[in-house]
């Protein structure tokens, strides 16, 4: 990185991708993601980063506002009863990065984190929609929509597409492009693949790769769901998979498997244009997800109704030569999305509004022990299956999930058990340790303003009297 000079700041922020499936974390043996990779071999990679909130919008509004999902009002996405873009007084991103003379370009997905997509008036001179942009390609190439006869479960597609010519072949090309046109930086260039989420509809190039792969199951999929709560039994009814053995899921994993490696590869075209260009020692990278998936984890798919580290963990990867360290692994734990957003606003050397309220990554990489967090917080609302809320508090190894509305708790022992399959939240030995979790958890939330901490949570979480013992003291 050159002395004296604003780094230029490429993010790829990709969607639904669990943690283990990155094969520089070393978890599974086969997951074929080379790029990521050479981009953590070159960079620090996190292994407890941890998304702020379990779905696709709200945790979008966390990383273009900095704030947790309380402060920035977006819960839930577009389709959902819970729907509300951020709030628009909270300063944006991409505005403040403009302000110090960045040029901004995006593409990919937008799913309604703001009330006025990317472009200008937001900070951002270009976005290539995927959902337009995309569309009309697809429809001057001749090319057919691509058959779903397996709905979200997935297919491969098969409407003469190449990988080149299939979305995440145009997203690539777009933002090689926006690269190529803003080489003389600084800029801040934002790649939102919407993948893996479901349904995976991989070219066929690369789901030939994986098709007959014998992948083994997901540490969290012999999940029985006794003692669980009944929002994540009533889950399973509703995709009607509860009784899928691992042989049929692997329809869906191998899906699954195949969309990241393309994704994988297309990230690796960016990359060396990156060093084609001369700008790799100039460049901050990142790659992150919004959140994880289940894929058939505790038997479930999507991610709703919990807080398991299936969708609350991510990949989380930083390259800047210079100033991050290669190869090396922070422990660190990270709110990922106001996490990246302060990371960027230092580099640039921005302003950092008061609502930015995460920690820089740079930063955090030397010195984890100083700046490090003792545990990870996220918060939830529900879905379109309606309005449910959870919040988690996790240490390296136990976590503690609260359901205010559900029928029971969540408390795991993450070291004997970390597929997080067997509730020992009624368990008499650790009683202490959950009433500490508890306790703890409602006052993160406190200090995070959230308004769940109040009068009526602190009874269950601090062991306050009840209402009306607290009224019958109070008149004597």
């Amino acid at each position: 990185m050159s002395s004296g000079k604003l780094p230029n700041i490429l993010l790829i922020h990709s969607d639904q991708h669990r943690y283990d499936c990155v094969g520089a974390h070393g978890l599974r043996a086969d997951v074929a993601t080379p790029n990521l990779d050479r981009l953590a071999a070159g960079g620090t990679r996190f292994d407890h980063a941890f998304s702020t909130i379990p779905i696709c919008t709200p945790a979008r509004a966390s990383l273009l506002t900095g704030a947790l999902p309380t402060t920035h009002g977006s819960f839930c996405i577009p389709s959902s009863e819970l729907n509300r873009a951020a709030r628009p007084e909270l300063p944006r991103l991409t505005d403040l990065l403009a302000e110090k003379g960045y040029r901004n370009a995006w593409t990919g997905k937008f799913h309604g984190e703001t009330e006025h997509p990317p472009g200008p008036g937001t900070g951002v001179e270009e976005y290539a929609s995927l959902w337009n942009g995309y569309h009309d390609f697809r429809k001057a190439q001749g090319l057919k929509p691509v058959p779903k006869p397996n709905g979200l479960f997935g297919n491969v597609d098969v409407s003469e597409a190449t990988t080149e010519t299939n979305a995440l072949g145009w997203q690539a090309d777009q933002i090689v492009r926006q690269i190529r046109e803003r080489k003389d930086g600084p800029f801040f260039v934002r790649w939102d693949p919407p993948e893996p989420h479901l349904p995976c509809n991989p070219s066929p190039e690369f789901a030939e790769c994986f098709a007959g792969a014998d992948i083994p199951p997901w540490t969290s999929f012999p999940d029985t769901m006794e003692g669980k709560p009944a929002a994540q039994k009533r889950l399973r009814q509703i995709w009607g998979t509860g009784d899928w053995p691992w042989e049929t899921w692997l329809r869906t994993v191998r899906l699954y498997y195949a969309i990241i490696a393309e994704m994988d590869h297309h990230i690796g075209r960016v990359l060396d244009e990156l060093d084609e260009l001369g700008l790799a020692e100039d460049t901050l990278v990142i790659y992150s997800s919004d959140h994880g998936d289940f894929c058939g984890g505790h038997g479930l798919m999507d991610k709703h109704y919990g807080m398991y580290d299936d969708i609350v963990r991510v990949p989380l990867i930083l390259r800047l030569p210079g100033r991050v360290a290669a190869g090396a692994l922070c422990p660190a734990f990270s709110s990922s999305s106001i996490d990246i957003a302060r990371t960027i606003l230092a580099a640039a050397e921005a302003e950092v509004p008061d609502s930015f309220v995460g920690r820089d990554l740079v930063a955090l990489a030397r010195e984890p022990g100083r700046l490090g967090r003792d545990y990870a917080f996220a918060q939830y609302f529900g879905a379109e299956g309606g309005a449910y809320s959870c919040r988690m508090l996790r240490d390296r190894r136990h976590k503690f999930v609260y359901h205010p509305v559900g029928d029971r708790h969540e408390f795991y022992d993450l070291e004997t058990d970390p597929g997080e399959l067997h509730n020992r939240i009624d368990d008499p030995d650790l009683a202490e340790r959950i009433r500490r979790f508890k306790s703890d958890l409602f006052d993160t939330m406190k200090a995070e303003g959230d308004p769940l901490a109040n009068r009526w949570t602190e009874i269950e979480l601090k062991g306050a009297p009840s209402i009306a013992e607290a009224a019958f003291a109070e008149s004597g």
